[in-house]
């Protein structure tokens, strides 16, 4: 009878790296680790924190990428909140990455982005609305609202007619209306509002 040789042992599953182990190579030299800290750490809720820290000194675009992904990953309004002072960086990319990462947060980054919406620098202003454009019409339009009817800058509320152009939601018309009284001087923004009202359809049938 011949022999039967047993099967050779299964090599154990390396270890799960712990915290301090991410964390000294969310920081270290070699973007690869970095990149593959950020994924790890992106199934840690807690963790949220960390990344968005790492966010403010990362030079590659790649790891950046991973640290936007994990914090939406984590989701939720802290992680909402941790990303949404970057639409304020001067770093273009960081603002950029912000806006996409508020954009699929969605009803996550509402309270964010309602306080974006009162920072005193309108280029902030501008990239919240911005975050918008992706949202639910329902999500949308509360913060169109806001800016159209009481927002002092006339590029800001040019780009919340933009948006609302794509919107195209009937219950924007009568704030329109008032903006166009409002900056009464500025047929640039006039020729828009006309664009939108155009494009405007009563609620039934929109996506909310």
């Amino acid at each position: 009878m011949p022999l039967v040789r047993s099967a050779a042992p299964s090599p154990a599953a390396p270890a799960p790296e712990s915290r301090e182990q991410l964390s000294d190579l969310l920081v270290g030299s070699d973007a690869g680790e970095r990149r593959r800290a950020a994924r790890s750490l992106s199934l840690q809720p807690d963790a949220a924190a960390l990344l968005a820290a790492r966010l403010a000194v990362e030079a590659d675009p790649s790891v950046r990428e991973a640290l936007f992904a994990g914090l939406v990953a984590i989701g939720g309004t802290p992680a909402a909140t941790l990303v949404a002072p970057l639409l304020g960086s001067e770093d273009a990319a960081l603002r950029n990455g912000a806006v996409e990462a508020l954009k699929t947060l969605m009803e996550a980054g509402a309270a964010a982005v309602d306080g974006l919406l009162g920072d005193p620098d309108p280029d902030v202003r501008l990239m919240a609305i911005e975050v918008t454009r992706a949202w639910p019409v329902a999500l949308a339009i509360p913060r169109l609202l806001r800016v159209i009817e009481s927002d002092p800058h006339v590029n800001v509320c040019g780009a919340a007619v933009d948006v609302a152009t794509g919107v195209g939601a009937d219950e924007l018309n009568s704030a329109l209306a008032g903006l166009r009284a409002r900056f009464a001087d500025e047929p640039f923004l006039g020729f828009a509002i006309d664009i939108a009202c155009s494009r405007s359809r009563p609620p039934t049938g929109r996506d909310s």
